[in-house]
């Protein structure tokens, strides 16, 4: 009861009264108006506006008319003017905007300094909501209503001249009258709000609460009302703080305004700053973990790997492998042992799910997109980790009948299960005159991988040692002799050839 006697409290004077009804007023037509300005660009055009009613607030003074008319009248005339110059001459929107919003606000602070004026400057640079008296409500709540009203009536020819003006031209709509339509509805707006929150933080009405709701949602319509009831909650709140506080209430409802943007800049689910850095951190732990998972996957994956060994084969410090390890631990893929680390059930068959998406997009890269087989395997690395099972499938449709990756290396199946192969040497084991045929080759290297395209060293190659000497060893394949380092030939799987072995062993 104590917080609602509070929130009570102030309503019981009448000008707080009429300062909330005008708060909330505000909030909404700014807020729907600023929607489409915020789409179509058109933020600077609100500012030149709400600058350019300065000097018809001098020259209705100076004439004894309501300072909202001359206010009206000089608006719509800048509006008019801005969209004058850029057709008539070589002179961008921006620098129009710009050019006629400074000197007619600059004409308007030079009509008052010469005027002996009861005109209160600064409620009418930064607004009094408290101030508002009856007929400044009727004049900013019928302005409310031609605003609204119209948006409601031309949403649709509004939302496409919005977002595609050349569309709009094209299905006939009649871009040019839309264009100042627009133009109309915000000087309104802008003179609707004037007693509000003032010439000068008039734009921050128009823009921050569209701005905010443009981090939360993708869809326009729910765009505008989000706006709308952020509008709201910005003035009411801001209206509150300047009773409470004692301080210049138009200022506070932008304050208030520019508090709920910054909180959805950092805080919004989808596009906040913070979610996105969780998300990021998030997806590069993923991805750590997917890349020891794919080290630890082996047909042998019982062998225990040494912390030492995994950090040399991910590149990474001791202390890094030791880290993922233990998580791996946690997450019961992976167990500790005296020997180091090695897969559990759970852990090899996400494993095998990694290396069969890794593997599949070799082969998708290599079959369908044409991409050589020294390329593919840094982007597989990079968007395994961003597919989903869908994709995963998807791939193995694409590439089906293949068994191995470009390289040779098998591809898991759905279950995990790995075809068992036959016993793989590295072609520099082999012994002068055996012959071999080639099952898979090394792929990180892609250099090494482009020294084995030119020998034609592919999987499924026969080749024969002829002798070795040195760094080098000396081969015979179906297209002649080839010379091949022992480095390129410690990259090269082989499986010996059954027969040629059985005579061997015979001798």
């Amino acid at each position: 009861m104590t917080l609602l006697t509070k929130l009570l409290e102030p309503l019981q004077f009448s000008f707080m009264q009429q300062g909330l009804i005008g708060a909330v007023l505000v909030g909404v037509v700014c807020a729907v108006m600023g929607s489409f300005l915020l789409v179509k660009r058109w933020a600077l055009l609100g500012d030149a506006i709400s600058h350019a009613v300065l000097p018809g607030v001098a020259i209705a003074f100076l004439l004894g008319l309501p300072f909202v008319i001359g206010a009206l009248a000089t608006g719509l005339l800048t509006a008019l003017g801005i969209g004058f110059v850029e057709r008539h001459t070589r002179i961008k929107q921006d620098a129009a905007m710009g050019l006629l919003f400074v000197s007619a606000f600059a004409l308007g602070l030079a009509i008052i300094s010469r005027i002996r004026s009861p005109v209160d400057l600064f409620h009418v640079l930064f607004g009094n909501v408290l101030a508002v008296s009856r007929q400044d409500l009727l004049l900013t709540a019928a302005s409310g209503v031609v605003v609204l009203a119209t948006v409601a009536f031309l949403y649709k020819e509004l939302l496409m001249w919005s977002f595609d003006p050349i569309m709009a031209e094209s299905v006939g709509l009649p871009v040019r009258t839309l264009h100042y339509v627009m133009l109309v509805l915000t000087s309104l707006t802008i003179v609707a709000s004037l007693q509000a929150v003032g010439i000068v933080l008039v734009i921050a009405m128009l823009i921050a609460p569209p701005a905010t709701a443009i981090l939360l949602t993708d869809r326009f319509h729910r765009l505008v009302f989000l706006a709308a009831g952020i509008g709201v909650l910005s003035a009411v709140g801001g209206l509150y703080l300047s009773y409470f506080l004692d301080v210049a209430s138009g200022a506070t409802m932008v304050l208030v305004s520019t508090l709920f943007f910054a909180t959805a800049l950092f805080f919004s689910p989808r596009r906040g700053l913070v979610p996105r850095a969780i998300r990021r951190r998030r997806a590069a732990n993923d991805a750590r973990i997917g890349d020891y998972l794919k080290a630890l996957f082996s047909p042998a994956s019982e062998t225990p790997v040494s912390q030492e060994a995994l950090a040399g084969r991910l590149r990474d410090t001791p202390a890094g492998a030791s880290a993922v390890t233990r998580q791996l631990g946690r997450l019961g893929l992976a167990e500790t042992t005296a020997e180091g680390v090695r897969l559990t059930p759970e852990g090899r068959r996400r494993a095998a799910q990694v290396v069969r998406t890794h593997r599949l997009w070799e082969r998708f890269l290599v079959d369908r997109a044409g991409l050589p087989w020294d390329e593919v395997h840094a982007t597989a690395d990079r968007i395994e980790h961003d597919s989903t099972p869908a994709v995963t499938d998807a791939l193995a449709s694409a590439v089906a009948g293949q068994a191995t990756d470009p390289h040779g290396a098998p591809i898991p199946t759905k279950d995990g299960v790995v075809a068992p192969r036959a016993v793989e040497y590295l072609l520099s084991e082999l012994r002068t005159g055996q012959t071999a045929v080639v099952t898979s080759v090394e792929d990180e290297d892609p250099d090494v991988l482009r020294d084995l395209s030119a020998l034609g060293l592919v999987p499924g190659t026969a080749v024969r040692l002829l002798d070795a000497t040195g760094e080098s060893l000396r081969v015979a394949l179906d297209a002649g002799e080839r010379a091949v380092s022992r480095r390129v030939a410690r990259s090269v799987l082989v499986v010996r050839h059954p027969t040629h072995d059985a005579r061997h062993d015979s001798r």
